[in-house]
């Protein structure tokens, strides 16, 4: 998830009190949250900043992935730090180069091998920043700057490019790493062959490049629906499926950053200046159970390990957090399998005021739900007693 995060002139619009409500209604008993580095700020400082900001907010337990945006010698020291702070996984961007977020192939390699000698993990955003940058900048002098032209700036080349040379510079390095919300049937095949050469490589992707294609991007408000990297084409879509199915996909995140309909229209509808994020830690589940388990794509056994399970493994949570058993958290979902509703913007409990699943008629609904043997949501009620009483969750290697 993405809580109050900078971009292009404003802030994702839940905070950690709005965003982790909306998880509990979503049955989302724990959330993996990014730290934020500032130009010149070290690594523990960042933590430290994000920790305080959420401490005594949360209404599920936390934790982080800290970002390496700007790195020098003494931050590339401080990942040990981190991983002793409970924090193992480290975002790297190899796109974002105008928001100087964007690490070049020297820097990537230094926290591969720095992560990998301390038992960290190193996830990336892989789209090439440069491509994205030329293709930007030339659609802008020639006037095209609607939604539509979003697509186009960050081609599926742009991922499958970044891919293919994370695991070719990893290949010599063996650092266990994780992609973020991969799109392209072409990168995960390319990840996928790299596990199968024996790379420790595990890959995330989100619901909605398993509900909407691009051309969502050529409606009136098509503006809405940017997001970093973009939706792609019906056929990438449904070999996101069948990775799911098969295993090639390990986890399906959320990627939740969302903005206002007033926030979206900040770009005056032009792609390049609109915020780009969605909603989507409260839909996860439910969206997941109906279009996955009740339409036959996935078994339940395979979606519990796809959205709990594999990533409380995969981070350092497990066997605290994604099971139940003997000393693990008692955290539970109540769920009902037939129960029908339709989502709108007005039933959510995000901070923003729209959702790209406005009008869905979903199969499945949130009954009840307990953290750490606490009652949060009885019978869908929420018991406010019991409110921002979530915990940072120390991770172990």
């Amino acid at each position: 998830t993405h809580m109050g995060i900078p971009i292009r002139g404003t802030r994702s619009a839940d905070d950690f009190d709005s965003g982790t409500l909306a998880a509990l209604y979503g049955g989302v008993t724990t959330v993996i949250d990014f730290t934020v580095q500032e130009p010149g700020e070290s690594l523990v400082h960042s933590l430290q900043r994000r920790m305080d900001w959420a401490k005594g907010k949360a209404n599920v337990d936390y934790t982080f992935h800290c970002n390496i945006t700007d790195l020098d010698e003494a931050r590339l020291e401080e990942i040990p730090q981190i991983i002793e702070r409970g924090v193992i996984s480290f975002k790297l961007f190899t796109a974002y180069k105008e928001a100087g977020m964007q690490l070049d192939d020297e820097q990537i390699l230094n926290v591969l091998w720095k992560a990998k000698l301390s038992g960290g993990t190193v996830m990336f955003h892989a789209e090439n920043g440069h491509l994205i940058h030329f293709l930007t900048e030339k659609f802008i002098t020639h006037g095209k700057t609607s939604a539509a032209h979003h697509p186009l700036s960050r081609p599926p080349e742009a991922e499958i490019e970044a891919v293919w040379r994370i695991t070719a510079l990893n290949q010599f390095i063996q650092c266990p790493i994780y992609f973020v919300h991969l799109t392209t049937a072409e990168a995960v095949q390319i990840a996928h062959s790299a596990r199968e050469r024996g790379q420790p490589v595990y890959l995330e992707t989100c619901p909605q490049y398993l509900v909407f294609d691009h051309t969502v991007y050529q409606r009136e408000d098509g503006h809405r629906y940017i997001a970093a990297p973009p939706f792609r084409s019906r056929r990438d879509q449904d070999y996101l499926w069948q990775g799911l199915q098969t295993g090639q996909i390990d986890v399906v995140g959320t990627d939740h950053c969302p903005f206002t309909t007033e926030q979206k229209e900040m770009g005056r509808r032009q792609f390049h200046l609109t915020p780009n994020g969605l909603a989507g830690v409260e839909t996860l589940f439910p969206l997941l159970y109906s279009l996955g388990v009740v339409n036959k794509r996935l078994s339940l056994p395979r979606l519990v390990s796809l959205i709990a399970e594999e990533p409380a493994r995969l981070f350092g949570l497990y066997p605290q957090k994604g099971t139940l058993r003997p000393g693990s958290d008692a955290d539970v979902v109540i769920f009902d399998p037939e129960g029908k509703r339709t989502i709108s913007a007005q039933s959510l409990h995000s901070a923003t005021d729209w959702t790209q699943y406005e009008g869905f008629e979903i199969t499945g609904q949130i009954d009840s739900v307990l953290l750490r043997g606490e009652w949060l949501l009885k019978k869908g009620k929420l018991q406010s007693e019991n409110l921002h009483r979530g915990k940072f969750v120390k991770a172990l290697i």
